[in-house]
């Protein structure tokens, strides 16, 4: 007799999302520092183990250090993170699209946990209630709290990338992601044009959010009524201490500089700065709809 599945996460698996409050107004949100998979599923999805622990699409390699050394760091900002890869269910993406068959960057690569006689209508549901619904509701949380405590809050989106895309090196260290120009995200790739000494920075990479409609950026922001913004740096970068502190060291002295007076809009409300949004075909972005 086949036994129903009514539940993904079981006693012995980690909750699906981590939450360290501080005082202060800026938050770090991880979407993708997480590889636990649920006890109920394969191993690694099913995948080769060696790959799963160093696969870009299994979760974002390092983010997890580096947020190790954001919490010893900070003592006036909040992180957040989900503890699951993101080929469970990835909580970066519009959730019709956030569970991959196949590997995005290697197409030859399968992963036996998402495909349809392991991963059903029920599978899929449970994955969404159990992982996804869990991370974006506490988060909305955590964004109100600090809003009601300082009037405003920043939230800065934490991914990695890879050095290479089919095979072609990225000529980028450190890149933003974002719907639109909104003052958090001008003051903020404003601040890292004047760090070009230290990082190699480009306005747009490694991707555009209107090139990726299945990213859930326009989502977040609408939920949450948020300038969203994502910070993305290159895996190689924080492989080591010395990197990830360098990283840290600028998220530090980043969040001070937005942190002063004269900064007061790059807290606000995306509603409360719509005037300030130039028109979507000013933006190298292009259009990004919000759903």
């Amino acid at each position: 007799m086949k036994t129903t599945v009514t539940k993904l996460l079981g006693d012995n698996d980690p909750e699906p999302v981590s939450i360290i409050s501080k005082p202060g107004k800026i938050i770090f949100s991880g979407p993708h520092n997480g590889r636990s998979v649920p006890e109920c599923l394969p191993p690694f999805m099913g995948t080769n183990e060696n790959w799963f622990n160093n696969a870009h699409d299994a979760h974002d390699l390092h983010m997890d250090k580096v947020f190790t050394a954001l919490d010893k760091s900070f003592d006036d900002a909040s992180l957040i993170w989900g503890n699951y890869s993101r080929l469970l269910f990835d909580l970066n993406t519009m959730p019709d699209y956030a569970i991959n068959p196949r590997s995005s960057e290697n197409g030859n690569i399968i992963i036996p946990a998402n495909q349809t006689d392991q991963c059903c209508t029920k599978q899929r549901s449970l994955r969404f209630n159990e992982i996804y619904c869990p991370y974006h509701g506490a988060k909305t949380q955590l964004i109100n709290e600090k809003r009601n405590e300082h009037g405003g809050v920043i939230v800065i989106d934490m991914h990695s990338f890879t050095p290479t895309w089919d095979q072609v090196k990225r000529n980028v260290e450190v890149g933003t992601i974002r719907c639109e120009k909104t003052p958090l995200s001008q003051e903020f790739e404003n601040y890292l044009k004047h760090m070009q000494d230290e990082f190699l920075f480009v306005s747009g990479e490694p991707y555009r959010v209107a090139q990726r409609l299945s990213n859930a950026a326009a989502l977040i922001t609408d939920n949450n009524d948020l300038q969203y913004l994502g910070l993305e740096i290159r895996n190689d970068l924080i492989a080591t201490d010395e990197g990830i502190d360098k990283i840290v060291t600028l998220l530090k002295n980043i969040t001070q500089h937005l942190s002063q007076p004269e900064f007061i809009d790059v807290t606000k409300r995306r509603t409360e700065i719509s005037s300030q949004i130039p028109p979507k075909h000013d933006d190298i972005y292009g259009s990004c709809p919000i759903l």
